[in-house]
């Protein structure tokens, strides 16, 4: 007997299914649906130098002034990504007021990636422009460092941190 409920009961349940499956198809199938997709991009900005660590030495002077012949260092690449609009590339030295004379300057800004500013010197710690008019692009440059001495300056070394920042102009 407890067989026979059994099967009536899968019975009953397989054409109450069925049923439902028939009746749906009676009043229409649902072919589509929708669904809402939100996209957010948010501002990427990234920069970066290939040559992390540069040391500049001045062994030289003129005989005829007196002067320190200067030591140049144009090996670094920076480069950098952003999406965002009306950026700017700018470099500051942990120094607030350094013995010496440090310069720099990016060369070979592509046009597509903004506009190279003028030399830089690194006289305090504030911050200068380097690269103006930088928007939604992948850019790079050589910075090109000459630092400097004057024979009254004497002997000796200092170590700077260089940062460099993009932000908004």
């Amino acid at each position: 007997m407890k067989a026979g409920i059994k099967n009536m009961a899968a019975r009953w349940w397989k054409a109450t299914l069925l049923s439902f499956l028939f009746s749906a198809r009676l009043i229409g199938q649902q072919a589509s649906t929708d669904q809402v997709l939100t996209l957010q991009v948010l501002e990427i900005n990234k920069i970066g130098i290939n040559n992390t660590a540069v040391t500049l030495i001045i062994d030289q002077a003129s005989l005829e002034d007196g002067k320190a012949i200067p030591a140049v260092n144009e090996e670094g690449v920076l480069m950098w990504i952003t999406n965002g609009e009306n950026k700017k590339i700018t470099v500051a030295s942990n120094n607030p007021s350094p013995r010496f004379l440090i310069k720099l300057v990016a060369l070979d800004v592509p046009n597509s990636a903004g506009v190279a500013g003028p030399e830089v010197v690194l006289s305090d710690n504030t911050t200068k422009d380097m690269v103006i008019g930088v928007s939604k692009t992948i850019g790079r440059c050589k910075v090109k460092f000459t630092a400097s001495a004057k024979i009254g300056d004497g002997v000796g070394s200092e170590t700077y941190i260089i940062t460099y920042t993009i932000t908004g102009s």
